[in-house]
């Protein structure tokens, strides 16, 4: 008889992991005060509800401005044209990252250039940058993946010798610190996304920081239909043609109090993944990567060796994982589909052959992500259950070997 789930026995977790997103009686008095005033939409003004979110974002980062979108895609494309980058340009982005980080230089014209990653973060490696460098590179685009941070000071130095804009993707890293500060503050953008498994979540959203001043006009003006609007509350229209990008009242108060409870959530994600690498560390064939101080943790990942589990595929693993009642993912690759498709037909590049050794195994053979977002929020009875879970499957890993890769 199967003792694993996914060969038919019974999984060791039936129920959920921490309920998300997480709310109380805050947000459903916030939503009933939008409600009840009947100014449903963000009018720009310096009263509105969006505004205030936007100035409580900007002060937990500390940087001069904060401008709220509809979500964390639109974020990246906002923020590459408000530099200028367009048509032919390059912008180099890690091959390990959801399909938006790519797919922002696309939607402004440009060619995204991918460098691989990093074995022990996933994050884009800096001494790959370089070599990924021509006339033609305007910008690149870090993601700190999970939550794990990018080497940002190294990436900061090549990018002021090649007179580079940095974006930091930050959509899975809300208030994670490289060197004391928060991630988001040390290139010359950062974005956000309020999706809903993100870190502070309304459903969707997202959010673009900065410190320049003309940049932060423009970027307004870019978001806000053409409407030039900051932190100064000044007006004058037609200055550029923009588009309406813009989040609404309901969404900012429930980001508002989404933004007091990060670092709570932060610091009780920190203190179960403490826990658990240390659990964990104890069995053959799972390594989990290693920590970074201050890091906040939309995923929680571990590298996977089928030596351990008799030769079993990492795509039948996780899927174990998963038949067990546990969420689990592998990382995104620069070798997802849609990068073969129409939208990636640039004549000027193409991703036909592109290679990222690093990335390609991590993606097809050792990475292993939990979403952290909900799962580390859980008590030690529910870290204890992630233990089991791959005790488990490792006691009974010769069952697996019947399932087709």
């Amino acid at each position: 008889m199967a003792e694993l789930a996914l060969c038919g026995g019974q999984p060791l977790r039936k129920k959920p992991f921490s309920p998300w997103p997480i709310f109380d009686e805050q947000e459903r008095v916030a939503v009933h005060e939008v409600f009840e005033s009947g100014k449903w939409g963000h009018l720009m003004s310096p009263e509105d509800k969006v505004t205030a979110f936007e100035k409580q974002f900007a002060e937990y980062h500390g940087v001069k401005y904060a401008i709220a979108l509809a979500n964390g895609s639109v974020a990246l494309e906002a923020a590459l044209n408000t530099v200028g980058i367009g048509f032919g340009d390059e912008v180099i982005t890690p091959a390990t990252t959801w399909v938006a980080t790519n797919l922002a230089p696309v939607m402004v014209g440009a060619d995204p250039v991918f460098v691989d990653v990093e074995p022990d973060t996933y994050c884009i490696d800096p001494s790959k940058i370089e070599s990924a460098i021509t006339p033609k590179t305007k910008a690149i685009i870090v993601v700190h993946l999970g939550g794990w941070v990018c080497d940002m000071n190294w990436i900061m130095d090549i990018a002021n010798r090649h007179n580079l804009i940095v974006i930091e993707d930050c959509a899975q890293a809300h208030g994670s610190l490289y060197e004391g500060r928060i991630v988001g503050t040390i290139g010359h953008f950062g974005c956000f996304s309020f999706e809903a498994t993100k870190l502070m979540t309304s459903g969707e959203g997202g959010m673009v920081i900065t410190n320049d001043d003309d940049w932060a006009d423009y970027l307004y003006c870019y978001t806000h239909a053409g409407i030039k609007y900051g932190n100064r509350g000044k007006y004058s229209k037609g200055r550029i043609a923009g588009w309406n990008l813009r989040i609404t009242e309901f969404q900012a108060v429930i980001l508002t109090c989404q933004l007091h409870r990060l670092e709570q959530q932060k610091n009780k994600r920190i203190e179960n993944a403490e826990y658990l690498s240390e659990k964990l560390a104890k069995i053959e064939g799972i390594e989990p990567l290693q920590p970074q101080v201050g890091q906040n943790y939309y995923s929680y990942m571990f590298k996977y060796d089928s030596r351990y589990f008799s030769d079993v595929p990492a795509q039948i693993f996780r899927s174990a994982i998963r038949a067990e009642g546990i969420s689990c993912f592998s990382s995104a690759s620069h070798q997802h589909p849609v990068y073969r498709s129409p939208v990636f037909h640039s004549p000027r590049r193409s991703y036909d052959d592109v290679y990222c050794p690093v990335a390609e195994r991590a993606f097809t053979e050792e990475a292993v992500g939990l979403q952290a977002t909900w799962v580390l929020l859980g008590e030690i009875k529910d870290m204890d259950d992630i233990v089991e879970v791959l005790l488990k499957i490792k006691q009974n890993a010769q069952e697996l070997k019947e399932i087709p890769a």
